[in-house]
């Protein structure tokens, strides 16, 4: 990149700064070729250290190469996950009639869930899965209703909803290599070390500890499925005994019930302005 911003000497004339300034590109100009840098890795300059991350930023240079360089692309993969609910009556046999659709289908279950509900007759099934693109899901979903024992099936994929997911998971007290027989002052200070980066990053999660052994301990975390997979990603290098999750559950998220006078005000800002049209 620094063939792009020519370089100033101290010792340049006033004509000799103000060609070089005529010359230097504008910040979008930048932004287009680190983009193009990015993805073609022939462009990138010899010259120039690109790194992650810069913590002393002095230069537009290195706050371009910071904006752009962690910012994640949002590039979709071929695998779709989808989330849906079903309302079953709770007799036997249902589970095995909804999962045998969807395996018929070469459908991948990735979790599921399903307990009575306030109507000990009705049961409900939260489904995730992972699809790739082009799947006939619609059809898979008319299949379901078409089940007896089914009432509805809603897709949540595109809505609005709560999700939340309750994780398990059993950490050593001791580092990974440690077998914990050592009892030597060095042993105690570093897994007394690893107990606290551990309930560290936990707190940073809002997780808790829910149980404490001579030999490991565990923690509890409820949140959404993403999180609980970033979590389980950044406790693994410590040592995870054993998981178990829940598996997701979704509901869709309450509306906001306005007043009479409120929804007609927000009815008069929905239409048009007469004002704001051209004459004539």
């Amino acid at each position: 990149m620094r063939r792009f911003i020519p370089r100033i000497l101290g010792g340049a004339s006033t004509r000799a700064r103000l060609a070089a300034r005529r010359y230097q590109p504008s910040l979008t100009v930048l932004q287009r070729r680190f983009s193009s840098s990015f993805r073609d890795p022939t462009m990138l300059d010899p010259d120039y250290d690109y790194e992650r991350l810069r913590t002393n930023v002095t230069t537009p240079e290195d706050a371009v190469n910071n904006i752009l360089y962690n910012t994640p692309s949002n590039i979709k993969g071929p695998i779709q996950r989808r989330t849906i609910s079903a309302l079953v009556n709770n007799h036997p046999g249902v589970l095995v009639q909804v999962t045998g659709v969807l395996a018929a289908r070469g459908f991948n279950i990735n979790s599921l869930v399903v307990a009575t509900t306030e109507v000990p007759d009705l049961s409900r099934m939260t489904i995730t899965l992972n699809l790739k693109k082009g799947s006939n899901f619609s059809q898979a979903i008319k299949q379901l209703e078409g089940l007896v024992e089914v009432w509805a099936v809603l897709d949540y994929t595109e809505v609005a909803c709560v999700e939340r997911e309750l994780l398990l998971v059993k950490m050593a007290h001791h580092p990974p290599g440690d077998d914990g027989i050592d009892q030597s002052a060095d042993k105690k200070m570093l897994r007394h070390a690893h107990r606290a980066a551990i309930k560290s990053l936990a707190e940073v999660f809002k997780a808790d500890v829910i149980d404490v052994g001579s030999q490991d301990l565990t923690i509890q975390l409820c949140g959404k499925s993403s999180r609980i997979d970033n979590f389980i990603k950044l406790m693994k290098p410590y040592g995870i005994v054993e998981s178990s999750r829940s598996g997701a559950m979704s509901i869709p998220r309450s509306r906001i019930s306005f007043g009479e006078e409120a929804e007609e005000m927000q009815m008069e800002t929905d239409g048009v302005d007469l004002t704001m049209l051209p004459p004539g």
